[in-house]
């Protein structure tokens, strides 16, 4: 860790109204400050980790509410597959699966470019994507009853997890769910810029410098078989946490040094340790997605090609499965 640059920094905070102040504090990170063993970080990122955790507390309590509902409706004391809320909620459901059809006919078709944002058809899709299937299941009341229902319901079970799939590969490639597509050029670019700024903070420790770059070479170098590429796409995650742990341990003990030497408290040695220990999570994560953003891509396209003849399975079967019903 540059001692030149920690210093600079702590002569800044307190230069009060010196004309660079706003903007070093403008290139700076938000600070991120533990709160009981987790973290929580000030402005966008303080926020943006609140959402994310609102978000997980009503998945979960949805899927606990589920989970306790879903034993009495097996049982067959609350509904009954073809008769009243079960037969409604099937058809409610079917609804909602065919709608999801919707998006990529607003997608790709070219008289419904003005149906409106194709974000929010994407969120509708995502949500019948669930929300169809869950009240499908409940209408099968956790049975199979006949083999069309079978094929059916297998059918619709594996569109599901498939898209469930597709989901978390379109966040590789994208700026978040609702995003943009990103370019391999940009998350280059990208890592640059934090390769610049890690260096700095990482000068007096030249073990974690030469590991930070061993790191990227390792991951985003392309002249290697396909069996060793892979390897490295599904170790790579690893990888980083264990590099991420090497450089807290290490920063730990650089930033206790410079305490004595600049004479920081426990305050302003708390922060200027967790801010060096940003700037080493951000470089990585920057690394990490551009090295593999071309295998997520890759991973897309076969996900679309595997994907479409399970819709098609399901549109069928489904189909056949409603006109069994209704003749027999």
């Amino acid at each position: 860790m540059a001692k030149e640059t920690l210093n600079d920094h702590h002569t800044v905070e307190a230069a009060g109204n010196s004309p660079h102040t706003s903007e070093r504090r403008t290139e700076q990170h938000p600070i991120e400050v533990a709160v009981f063993g987790g973290s929580r970080s000030s402005d966008k990122r303080d926020g943006k980790v609140h959402g994310v955790g609102v978000a997980r507390k009503f998945v979960w309590f949805a899927v606990i509410v589920l989970a306790l509902a879903a034993w009495p409706v097996y049982m067959g004391w609350v509904i009954e597959p073809g008769s009243g809320a079960g037969y409604y909620l099937g058809l409610v459901g079917g609804v909602m699966m065919l709608l999801m059809l919707l998006y990529p006919v607003r997608k790709h078709a070219a008289w419904a470019k003005n149906w409106g944002p194709l974000r929010y058809w994407f969120m509708l899709h995502m949500l019948f994507g669930i929300a169809g299937p869950t009240m499908v299941l409940f209408h099968s009341t956790f049975h199979v009853k006949s083999l069309n229902a079978g094929v059916a319901l297998y059918s619709m079970l594996l569109v599901a997890f498939s898209g469930i799939i597709g989901r978390f590969i379109y966040q590789r490639i994208h700026h978040g769910l609702y995003g943009r597509k990103s370019n391999l050029e940009e998350l280059q670019q990208a890592v640059d810029t934090k390769q610049e700024k890690v260096n700095m903070v990482v000068m007096e420790v030249p073990e974690i410098s030469e590991r930070l770059k061993n790191f990227r070479d390792i991951v985003v170098t392309q002249k290697s078989s396909f069996l060793i590429r892979t390897w490295r796409f599904m170790t790579s995650g690893w990888r980083r946490r264990r590099l991420e742990k090497y450089s807290r341990r290490e920063l730990q003990r650089a930033v206790v040094d410079l305490a004595k030497t600049h004479g920081w408290d426990k305050d302003q040695q708390s922060r200027h340790f967790q801010e060096a220990l940003m700037q080493v999570k951000d470089y990585l994560e920057a690394v990490l997605e551009a090295a593999q953003f071309t295998a997520y891509e890759r991973l897309f396209r076969l996900w679309h090609i595997l994907h479409t003849p399970f819709v098609w399975l399901l549109g069928i079967s489904g189909i056949v499965h409603v006109i069994a019903v209704n003749m027999y």
